[in-house]
């Protein structure tokens, strides 16, 4: 039988352990160490994500204007860069829609006639991060909740090592997933170029 994927309140009840504290049945806003715990989770998950690993990257995603010429930038959305450099596009606070779009900064407008090309990293919540990164931010939230209810410079010590190696882990499995990824891509555009070498000499 397979394990099923850690879930948040279990990342939080290993927490709570840590400290020697019992563990909780649900999240409960009452739960002061509770809260604690479940923000330290929520700021690493956060930090997993803005290194924009392989499961929360995405190149070549279109984004196409309205009715008005105006891309707004998706929810859940924490960067987004044409993949054309050429393509001089910031997010930025649309003054009466009030949410983010891409404003081009080369001729000041909001008004963008085509579509456009991106790299997009996505933020998620911790249940939807793969095992490894749950693993990696549960050990780190682990390390910052326990610094803050426990000076023992032993046990931080082992914490940190513990961090290292789950780090370590993470980086490992996305490295693997993005050699892949990068094998394949470069298989069919060879695939590609030998048929249009085939085809052109016929």
């Amino acid at each position: 039988m397979m394990a099923a994927p850690l879930t948040e309140l279990e990342a939080v009840n290993s927490m709570l352990a840590a400290t020697g504290q019992a563990p909780v049945n649900s999240f409960s806003g009452t739960i002061s160490d509770q809260n604690i715990a479940r923000g330290h989770l929520a700021n690493v998950v956060r930090e997993v994500c803005s290194h924009g690993f392989s499961f929360n990257t995405d190149e070549n995603y279109v984004l196409t204007p309205d009715f008005e010429g105006v891309i707004a930038v998706p929810a859940g959305a924490m960067s987004v860069n044409p993949m054309d450099p050429r393509q001089n596009l910031v997010q930025r606070l649309h003054p009466t829609r009030e949410t983010m779009c891409l404003w081009d900064k080369a001729n000041l407008t909001w008004t963008i006639s085509e579509p456009v090309k991106v790299r997009i990293r996505w933020s998620y919540s911790y249940d939807a991060l793969p095992e490894l990164a749950r693993v990696y931010a549960t050990v780190k939230a682990g390390r910052l909740f326990l610094a803050d209810f426990v000076g023992d410079a032993q046990r931080e010590r082992f914490a940190q090592e513990d961090e290292q190696r789950a780090w370590i882990n993470l980086r490992r499995d996305q490295t693997a997933i993005s050699d892949i990824n990068i094998f394949n891509t470069a298989h069919i555009g060879r695939k590609l170029i030998r048929g249009r070498r085939v085809w052109g000499s016929e």
